[in-house]
């Protein structure tokens, strides 16, 4: 019997039963004791444990996959590092797996296999724009609910399971089968990799084939590296010619010959959606692949006598694959350093690192301007706009090679932690709890002739809604049956649906609610008539005033500081989430500062200009009336031109 099952991981999560066995981790179906709620756990296999990096790059890995949250992408609530148990605790989904249904299937459908791709597509734009790559796309990796919905899984594992070996064996078969060219020979690859990746999976969803099939992993990745497959209406005259082309397109060897976004793929497939018989006139490239068949002819020598020497079961065979990917690495990393010109470029010389701090991560990685490995580390900061350089690592100005790695500090923005569910639990149990989280709460007690005294009945804001540390919540609480009288109790800021079934199950009647402008969440109660403590009898009609979510707007007076040493009169411009508010002349010799006044609601994001020229970014929080610099741009223009007017 498995070890784990039965066991309660941290006091917390216990395991019920196997539901997964991969070749890094184990899959449990487990009960999440402090929520009660089903949860899957998934246990990285003991052989992994004693990898100092690979653990590093794990619990590193996990930080950032608990940061996607998506509709299509499986949610990761908790992680466990410890020394001698590595685990995640994600979102239970009961379904099947992708290739469980092509499968079954044989040949999926076309409306049924865009529906899919549409929704991992989706899926991927979100993760890439939050700077993590898959690398590990394959229909096993992908989830099939009953009612049609995709659910990406194991972010990020695959990166990490790659970074430790350089040797494609038979037991990576299942991802061999997928992966872009890019991959299989060793090199760095990008968002555009997943997009093959898609492909391949389109590829297999409309043929029932895939692109690439021979005995071993090695020899598939050569293929990928070097075969041409057939094209999908060969093998299925049904496929529409428009989704062929997109297949294809998504898997071209060269990725600048490939879709550039996921984004990119998705707009072609919903012009498909909109007209089947469309036709993109896209055309798989074939490459000169000459320099690779050195390396094929070796790989199947090398295959071969190994076969013709077989005299052990395990070893022969093992060490024939072993030499075979050596040769083809070797062959490979040569013609790839030497296509790239590596070898001719001077790595020797040393250049002052730029300042990163106050940058955005995405747009510093995206630019062409750097060759640096740039390894980035998210921090929360409730100062620090998510997304935004806080710190680097080496400093600024310190002289490094033109490849080395900088380590970037990015922001996360605000700690943000879920409320956690009340199911069963008395006042103080989940009270408790919620101090533990670093939460606030107040007390609400309630009649109720349905829910024993003292557990707790309804919070505000409800279970699993994001909320901050130090945030107060409404915890309300049981008293039990008060049958001799009613009494109003007080349902401010309590969810209407949730007031109302709980006076109309005493046999009060509600009238039907008005809604007025608030920031508050949408249908929360804002007032009441009657009030708390007044007698009800059964005529007593109640009436609510409820929220519909807008936030009223208001006005906040910005003073934005000028430059200074500067006499240039310059064109001021405002943007107010990029809808230009006001624009004016102002001269730096006489103003320190320009005033201005703007309406709206809730966080919006303000731009200044100077001559069309970005100066300052703020973010500005119209309910308080705050607002801060969250970017300053680079004016040595401004100073350059007035130091030539002071010369003039």
């Amino acid at each position: 019997m498995d070890k784990y099952i039965g066991k309660v991981l941290d006091g917390r999560y216990e395991i019920l039963e196997e539901v997964g066995n991969g070749g890094m981790a184990v899959v449990y179906k487990a009960k999440d004791f402090d929520t009660g709620a089903i949860v899957a756990v998934k246990i990285l296999r003991e052989e992994y444990l004693d990898n100092e990096e690979f653990c590093r790059r794990f619990r590193n890995e996990s930080r950032a996959i608990a940061l996607l949250n998506h509709p299509n992408i499986v949610k990761i609530f908790d992680v466990c590092n410890s020394p001698t148990l590595q685990y995640i605790v994600m979102e239970y989904i009961d379904g099947i797996s992708l290739k469980d249904y092509i499968e079954q299937q044989r040949v999926v459908r076309v409306k049924e296999a865009v529906h899919f791709t549409t929704q991992i597509l989706r899926a991927l734009m979100h993760a890439h724009s939050k700077g993590i790559v898959h690398r590990d796309i394959k229909p096993q990796n992908i989830m099939l609910l009953p009612n049609g919905r995709i659910k990406v899984t194991d972010f990020g594992i695959a990166r990490l399971a790659n970074s430790q070996t350089s040797t494609i064996t038979d037991k990576a078969i299942g991802s061999v089968h997928y992966i872009a060219p890019e991959q299989a020979r060793g090199a760095v690859t990008d968002a555009r990799a997943d997009l093959y990746s898609v492909g391949v999976m389109l590829y297999e969803m409309l043929t029932g084939k895939l692109p690439f099939e021979a005995n071993s992993a090695v020899s598939v990745a050569v293929m990928q590296l070097q075969a041409d497959p057939k094209m999908p209406r060969q093998i299925n005259p049904n496929i529409p010619v428009g989704l062929e082309e997109i297949t294809m397109q998504a898997m071209q060897k060269d990725p600048a010959r490939r879709y550039q976004s996921a984004a990119e793929m998705l707009e072609d497939i919903e012009n498909f959606k909109l007209n089947p018989g469309i036709k993109f006139d896209y055309r798989y490239v074939v490459e000169d692949n000459s320099r690779y068949r050195k390396a094929v002819e070796t790989v199947k020598k090398t295959e071969a006598a190994a076969e013709e020497e077989y005299k052990s079961p395990v070893i022969p065979v093992l060490t024939g694959i072993a030499t075979a990917f050596v040769l083809v690495a070797i062959v490979f990393v040569v013609i790839f350093i030497d296509a790239s010109g590596i070898l001719k470029k001077n790595n020797s010389e040393q250049s002052e690192l730029p300042n990163f701090v106050g940058q955005v991560y995405n747009d510093v990685i995206q630019s062409d301007k750097y060759s640096y490995e740039f390894v980035p580390v998210e921090k929360f900061s409730s100062e620090i706009s998510q997304g935004v350089i806080m710190e680097q690592t080496p400093k600024p100005g310190k002289r490094v090679y033109a490849n080395s790695r900088v380590v970037l500090y990015v922001s996360q923005g605000p700690e943000r932690l879920m409320v956690p569910d009340y199911q069963n639990m008395t006042f103080v149990q989940y009270t408790q709890l919620l101090t533990q989280q670093g939460l606030a709460y107040i007390e609400m007690p309630v009649y109720d002739d349905q829910i024993p005294v003292d557990i707790v009945c309804n919070t505000n804001p409800q279970p699993r809604e994001e909320v901050q540390v130090g945030d107060v919540i409404e915890v309300y609480y049981s008293l039990g049956s008060k049958s001799e009288e009613l009494v109003m109790s007080n349902f401010v800021n309590m969810p209407y649906v949730t007031a109302k079934s709980q006076l109309t199950s005493m046999g009060i009647t509600v009238a039907d609610a008005t809604s007025v402008d608030s920031n508050k969440p949408e249908g929360t109660i804002i007032s009441q008539e009657p009030s708390l403590g007044t007698k009800l009898t059964k005529d007593t009609v109640v009436k609510f005033t409820i929220s519909n979510g807008k936030a009223p707007a208001s006005t906040v007076s910005m003073e934005i500081e000028l430059p200074e040493n500067s006499t240039q009169d310059v064109t001021i411009e405002v943007f107010l989430d990029g809808v230009s508010i006001k624009a004016a002349k102002v001269s730096l010799a006489s103003q320190n500062s320009y005033s201005i006044k703007l309406t709206g609601s809730g966080t919006q994001v303000v731009n200044v200009t100077l001559n069309g020229k970005n100066f300052k970014d703020y973010s500005v929080n119209f309910k308080n009336g705050k607002y801060k610099v969250t970017k300053e741009h680079d004016i040595s223009w401004l100073t350059d031109a007035a130091d030539d007017n002071t010369v003039g």
